[in-house]
C-alpha cells in the first residue's frame, strides 16, 4: 500500500516559526517532525511514499531527497499555490490511481508509536471500504468533529463545533485509509469530510479506528511545546556520545541523550527527560530541567535556566537568563539578562496572537516564540505568549508587553 502525506500547507497560525520553514520541517530531538512518520511507515513495511508539498517544499525535497537515506521510495507532489487538504489531495492522484487504496497521513502531526498500524489493523479487521482514526478531545476547538456508532463505524465526518447537536467528543487524527475512486467525490464536494460523508450515504463502509494513547497535532505554536514534551516522555534509556566532555561535578538525572561533541561545565544540573544536540556548549552553573531539546550547535551560558523549551539548531541563550515554556528559533541570540515571563496573572491562562486574533491556550504557562535570526539585547523582559518576529533586532532593556515585529525600513 501507498502513502500520502500531505505536507504543503503555510502554517499560518504557528508564525513566526514557519516564516522559514514548512509546519513538518519543524525539528524536535534532532529530527522533523516529518521525518518521524516517514521512519514509522519503513518500520511497517511501507516504504513507497508520496509527499505533497506547497509552501517551502524545497526544504523538504532538499532534506529528504529520494528516501534512500531513510530505506524508503519517495516522490514528490505539488500542489503550488492552491491550498487545502483536497487540493493537496487531488495533486496526489496520479501517483496513486492505479492502487485500490492507499493511506493518508497528515504530516503535521506528531502521535505516540502505532497510529499507522491501527488505522490499517481496523481496515482490515472490519473488511471497511475506508477507515478513519479517530482520537477524543475534551476540547474538540478547531478540529472536525466525527460521529460513530455502535458498531465503531462512522456516522458522519468534519461536523464544526459550532453546531450544537452533536455531542460527540470524536476528532480525526490525520490518518486515513482512502479509496481511490473518492477523488471523484472531493472533486465535486470540495472537501475531504463531504467526500467521505458522501459515500456513507451512499452505503459505503468507513470504519473509526479509536486512538487511545497520546497524540498532538502542530497546529499552534505552544502544540511544539507539547509535541516535544510526548517524544520525550517516550524515551527508554539514556545516550551519551563517547567525546562528550562533562566537568566532574555536573548532575546529570533522569534519561539524557547528549550527541556528539557536547561540552558541558562544572556545577551544571541537566534534569531529564531532554536532549542536546551536537556541538553544543553548556556553561557553568546552569539548570536545564523538564523536557527540554536544544539543537545542534547550541550554546547556553553561565547560569542560565531553561524550561520545557525547544532551541532550534545555533540558538545561543548567554549569561543569566531564564527561558521558560518557550520555543526559540535557529541562529538567534538571547543576550544576558533576558528574562520569559510564563504566566499572566495567578491562575489565568495565558492568551496569544494568532493571525490578529486573540486566542486563549488552555495554558497556565507560555512563554516565548521567537523565531529565526533574532538578536534579543541584554536585560529584555519577555511578557508571556509574546511573540517576536524573525530577523528582529530588541533594544537592550526592552520591556516585550505586545508581539514585536521589527521597524519597516524607511526608503530615502
Amino acid at each position: 500500500m501507498k502513502t500520502v502525506i500531505l505536507a504543503g500547507g503555510k502554517g499560518l497560525d504557528l508564525y513566526p516559526l514557519t516564516e522559514t520553514r514548512p509546519k513538518p520541517m519543524i525539528t524536535l530531538l534532532g529530527k522533523p517532525i516529518l521525518q518521524y512518520l516517514i521512519e514509522e511507515l519503513r518500520d511497517m513495511g511501507l516504504t513507497d511514499i508520496i509527499i505533497v508539498i506547497g509552501y517551502k517544499g524545497e526544504q523538504i525535497k532538499e532534506y529528504f531527497k529520494k528516501g534512500t537515506a531513510f530505506n524508503v521510495n519517495i516522490q514528490y507532489a505539488d500542489q503550488g499555490e492552491k491550498e487545502g487538504i483536497e487540493s493537496a489531495l487531488l495533486a496526489s492522484e496520479e501517483f496513486v490511481k492505479n492502487d485500490s487504496e492507499f493511506l493518508l497521513l497528515f504530516g503535521d502531526i506528531v502521535p505516540e508509536k502505532g497510529l499507522m498500524q491501527r488505522a490499517l489493523n481496523a481496515f482490515e479487521n472490519t473488511q471497511a471500504d475506508m477507515t478513519m482514526t479517530l482520537t477524543l478531545r475534551g476540547d474538540t476547538g478547531d478540529f472536525g468533529i466525527v460521529e460513530i456508532d455502535s458498531m465503531g463505524l462512522v456516522k458522519k465526518a468534519g461536523i464544526k463545533k459550532i453546531d450544537q447537536t452533536s455531542e460527540s467528543k470524536y476528532v480525526d487524527a490525520g490518518c486515513f485509509i482512502i479509496r481511490t475512486d473518492l477523488f471523484d467525490e472531493i472533486r465535486s464536494q470540495q472537501s475531504l469530510s463531504k467526500a467521505i460523508n458522501a459515500r456513507i450515504e451512499k452505503g459505503d463502509k468507513v470504519s473509526a479506528a479509536i486512538w487511545e494513547k497520546e497524540w498532538v497535532d502542530i497546529g499552534k505554536p505552544w502544540n511544539i511545546i507539547e509535541a516535544n514534551a510526548l517524544l520525550l516522555s517516550n524515551l527508554k534509556e539514556s545516550r551519551i556520545a563517547k567525546d562528550v566532555s562533562i566537568a566532574s561535578n555536573v548532575e546529570l538525572k533522569n534519561v539524557v541523550i547528549i550527541e556528539e561533541n557536547v561540552e558541558i561545565s562544572s556545577g551544571s544540573v541537566l534534569n531529564g527527560p531532554l536532549y542536546i544536540g551536537a556541538n553544543t556548549y553548556i556553561g557553568n552553573n546552569v539548570l536545564i530541567r523538564d523536557h527540554c531539546s536544544i539543537g545542534k550547535g547550541a550554546l547556553i551560558g553561565f547560569g542560565s535556566e531553561i524550561k520545557n523549551s525547544v532551541l532550534f539548531n545555533g540558538a545561543k541563550v548567554f549569561r543569566l537568563c531564564y527561558v521558560g515554556d518557550s520555543v526559540i528559533g535557529q541562529n538567534t541570540c538571547i543576550s544576558s539578562g533576558v528574562m520569559t515571563v510564563i504566566t499572566e496573572t495567578g491562575m489565568k491562562e495565558v492568551s496569544m496572537n494568532i493571525n490578529g486574533k486573540k486566542i486563549n491556550t488552555g495554558l497556565l504557562k507560555l512563554g516565548a516564540i521567537i523565531g529565526d535570526n533574532c538578536d534579543i539585547g541584554v536585560n529584555t523582559l519577555i511578557f508571556a505568549g509574546r511573540k517576536i518576529a524573525t530577523n528582529s533586532v530588541v533594544a537592550p532593556g526592552t520591556t516585550i508587553k505586545n508581539d514585536y515585529k521589527p521597524e519597516k525600513e524607511v526608503n530615502n
